[in-house]
């Protein structure tokens, strides 16, 4: 269960939290997850769509926010790097006493839209892969 846990924190705060480049805009983010490894982890939907609100300070600073997040999430801080549009990261997370590896990659499409994919493993285990699709939906709530 714990490691569920951290892959799902990872896909939704970590990835979540990649939307937040400045080149993207503050406000609602709708986001379609998919995991297109098989099997999913138990209390996993294979797709689920949810929302995110971006405030200003966090789509400030990308690298900043994916740190945090990972951190949070009790992982290494990310190993990143820029190629063009895509942020490309690696890092290792602790499962209880196993080690789950995760790379993955989020590409930019225009300031409303963004495609991420990341895949963790533990040793010994099936990868997991999950592909998230999102788009701008407005204003935040209040």
């Amino acid at each position: 269960m714990k490691k569920t846990s951290i892959i799902l924190g990872l896909a939704l705060t970590a990835l979540g939290s990649q939307a937040m480049a400045a080149d993207l805009k503050p406000g609602e983010w709708e986001i379609k997850r998919t995991i297109t490894s098989e099997p999913a982890p138990p209390g996993m939907d294979k797709e689920a769509t949810y929302t995110r609100c971006l405030t200003a300070k966090e789509a400030d600073d990308i690298e900043r926010t994916t740190r945090q997040a990972s951190l949070r999430n009790g992982c290494d801080s990310p190993e990143m790097d820029w190629d063009g549009n895509t942020l490309e990261w690696t890092t290792r997370c602790q499962a209880g006493e196993r080690s789950l590896d995760s790379t993955g990659a989020m590409t930019l499409e225009d300031d409303e839209h963004y495609t991420s994919r990341m895949t963790t493993r533990a040793q010994g285990e099936q990868p997991l892969t999950i592909e998230e699709e999102a788009r701008w939906a407005g204003p935040c709530d209040s």
